[in-house]
């Protein structure tokens, strides 16, 4: 069995070569944890202390509502890094992380990556310009609930995530583009007898 350190991880996903000193405090103090389907990884409220990159799985970030139901936020699958707004701000979560498929994920601490964020400036600049990336990737999502209509953008969501529509259960999707399960379904029906 081919074991992957932690560095070999990060240098694939980022596109970089750590340098010795920074692969080797990760491959010290990051690890890799698997969490069941089902599990929830953080609620609302809490605080958060680490930032996962996802190896294998698909996890939902969502809010509750003032009638209990829940609200789906984002969603990150194999190669995406998911946490709150806790390392960027230093607050408890407004959203609840849970995993929808097994998860193998590298948990990096908040503190590691402080540490190495402020002994290496190129690696603050890559984690500048992906946290820039995932605020341009929520403007567009907020652009796209005010404009297009339910069809349009359930279309956009299997563009932006052409590898998650067949695994994510209807419901969550729904949420996700804010429309009812039940007029997704009609989309979808629609949809499959367009392409016939």
């Amino acid at each position: 069995m081919i074991v992957v350190k932690s560095s070999e991880y990060l240098e694939m996903k980022l596109k970089i070569r750590l340098s010795h000193d920074i692969a080797d405090i990760l491959n010290r103090e990051a690890r890799v944890v698997l969490f069941p389907a089902g599990h929830t990884v953080l609620w609302e409220g809490d605080t958060a202390s680490y930032l996962y990159y996802i190896i294998e799985g698909v996890v939902r970030g969502y809010y509750i509502d003032n009638k209990g139901n829940d609200v789906t936020k984002c969603f990150s699958a194999e190669n995406d890094f998911f946490s709150t707004e806790g390392f960027r701000i230093s607050s408890s979560s407004t959203f609840t992380i849970e995993c929808l498929e097994d998860c193998k994920c590298l948990q990096l601490p908040y503190e590691l990556l402080k540490r190495i964020i402020n002994s290496d400036k190129s690696i603050g600049d890559l984690v500048s310009h992906m946290f820039q990336v995932e605020v341009s990737k929520q403007e567009d999502r907020s652009k796209n609930l005010m404009l297009l209509n339910a069809e349009e953008r359930y279309i956009t969501f299997c563009k932006d995530y052409p590898h998650l529509h067949k695994r994510i259960v209807l419901k969550n999707i729904a949420s996700y583009i804010g429309v009812r399960a039940a007029s997704l379904s009609r989309i979808r029906k629609k949809q499959k007898l367009n392409e016939n």
